[in-house]
């Protein structure tokens, strides 16, 4: 019919891995390995090796078998080898280390959409986020929109302590606890349990929604009931997006986000039929009090960021420190960064310490996070440069402001960081999208020492993809330290996972 447009190529070499489902045995780096491999014998000169893409030392071949060495810095993956241009890809290699997938934690599938926030309410987890199905639990009649509580065990709490009904139809991204054991939560919901919201609301901690009957105008006086309601207790609603909230000590909530109106309605002049708003105009950040109005004495009447806020975090003496995409706030030059006093005042003594407005971060900040213990902010996004110290995407900051300059992040070729979080062990976790650190194949999430230091035993995993939002420190299976780890996240250590994975990392 024509020729053969194979005709000339290279005929196969004979290289077959066998065993390739039956998984290795975990090894610890410089240990040597075996593998069950065919057709090697006549490359002994020209054969390569490699584990992760880390050059591994080959020790011996028989006619069946390879020998090579794990090389002294090395991530899990994937062996392969190489002969002049081609490449066989053989089994994965588990490198053994103090960080390690905890398997018998009792999450299998996980959430359906990503896990914006987690929330430890001791001895239970609350997470809230864009999901509608948890462990493939969701049906007809149970429902999981976008919040859950999962029990120490990673499994669902009983129905009898949950009672969210058709949860949060819209989907959630934050949520905080009151002093008075509620919850306000937020996102772009439309309505929670069939009851309409606009964006946020208070729940009560079996997860129900908070309400209080109202007395309305009646237009039906025939009907007597047409003259109550029940309706949300928190009375509030945004025109905008909702970013974050945060709890004040009189059982208000601060709120941040992308919006430009606060409203609320007025049932005195409101009906069934028809219900009676009131607008206030805000901007990006504003204080509610206990029942939803807002806070004049908070930040009234701002202008708000010139760009977006991306993140958000509450330091323990109440002020908000809030990152994104702008240069200023309320027309004060604020690069990427911004604090506010409890009084929602921008912080002087904070500005001052992180650049004076002048030399912030260079570029965009695509998280922050904050832990108490520690008493650290660590930032990460697109910046090279903080407070005019060079900064490759990951910064710690004390919580005044200044540049904690211990840690420097390792060279990760240009590569985005997009989540920092100290520890408590004062190691910091980092994840972005990097391909090597300090010229070492490495996984896309990394445990760090205090300095920036890729310590090999901290730094075994193999393959993970996604986006972190979220860590909460816990403990493993076996009553280890461990972190809790939530966000748009499809794969951790080379596993499939549904957005909420636990890793035990040992000190």
């Amino acid at each position: 019919m024509g020729e053969n447009p194979y005709a000339g190529g290279k005929s196969p070499l004979g290289v077959l891995f066998e065993n390739l489902n039956r998984p290795l045995a975990s090894a610890r780096p410089n240990d040597v390995i075996q593998v069950s491999v065919r057709g090697l014998a006549n490359y002994t000169d020209v054969l390569e090796a490699f584990v992760n893409e880390e050059a591994a030392q080959v020790v011996s071949i028989s006619d069946s078998t390879l020998d090579i060495r794990i090389p002294a810095q090395v991530s899990s993956g994937v062996l392969k080898l190489k002969i002049n241009e081609q490449i066989f890809f053989g089994p994965k290699v588990t490198i053994e280390g103090k960080v390690t997938f905890d398997t018998d934690y009792g999450i299998v599938n996980g959430y359906n959409g990503a896990v914006y926030q987690l929330l430890n309410v001791s001895p239970n987890v609350w997470a809230v986020g864009s999901f509608t199905d948890f462990e493939n639990e969701a049906s007809s009649t149970l429902f999981r929109n976008g919040i859950s509580i999962i029990n120490s065990n990673g499994k669902s709490i009983d129905a009898a302590n949950y009672q969210a009904g058709r949860g949060a139809e819209g989907g959630l991204r934050s949520i905080t606890r009151t002093t008075d054991g509620k919850f306000i939560v937020a996102g772009g919901m439309a309505s929670y349990n069939r009851r309409s919201v606009f964006g946020l609301t208070k729940i009560n901690g079996n997860a129900s929604l908070d309400t209080m009957t109202v007395e309305l105008i009646n237009t039906t006086p025939e009907i007597p009931a047409n003259a109550f309601d029940t309706v949300p207790a928190f009375n509030a609603g945004f025109f905008g997006t909702l970013l974050k909230v945060f709890s004040t000590p009189d059982n208000g909530v601060i709120v941040l986000g992308d919006f430009v109106q606060h409203f609320y309605v007025d049932y005195n002049y409101s009906s069934r039929e028809t219900r009676t708003n009131i607008f206030t105009n805000v901007r990006d950040i504003v204080r509610l009090k206990e029942d939803g109005r807002v806070d004049s004495s908070f930040s009234f009447q701002n202008t708000g960021v010139n760009g977006s806020i991306n993140d958000a975090v509450q330091l323990s003496d109440g002020r908000i420190v809030a990152v994104g995409a702008f240069t200023s706030f309320n027309g004060t030059t604020a690069n990427r960064i911004v604090a506010f006093n409890t009084d929602g005042t921008i912080s002087n003594s904070f500005a001052a310490n992180v650049g004076s407005g002048v030399s912030e971060a260079n570029a965009e900040i695509l998280s922050i996070t904050y832990n108490p213990t520690v008493n650290k902010i660590a930032l990460a996004g697109r910046f090279t440069t903080f407070n005019g110290k060079v900064k490759n995407g990951v910064v710690i900051l004390n919580t005044d402001g200044s540049v904690d300059d211990s840690f420097t992040l390792g060279d990760v070729q240009g590569r985005i960081s997009t989540y920092a979080y100290v520890m408590n062990s004062g190691r910091v976790l980092v994840s972005g999208d990097y391909i090597t650190y300090d010229g070492v194949n490495r996984s896309r999430l990394l445990i760090l020492e205090a300095d920036g230091t890729a310590l090999q035993d901290y730094n075994n995993l193999g393959t993970f993809t996604g986006r972190i939002t979220s860590v909460i420190e816990t403990t493993s299976s076996l009553g280890h330290p461990a972190l809790l780890i939530g966000g748009l996240i499809s794969m951790a250590d080379g596993r499939r996972v549904g957005n909420i994975f636990k890793l035990e990392v040992r000190n």
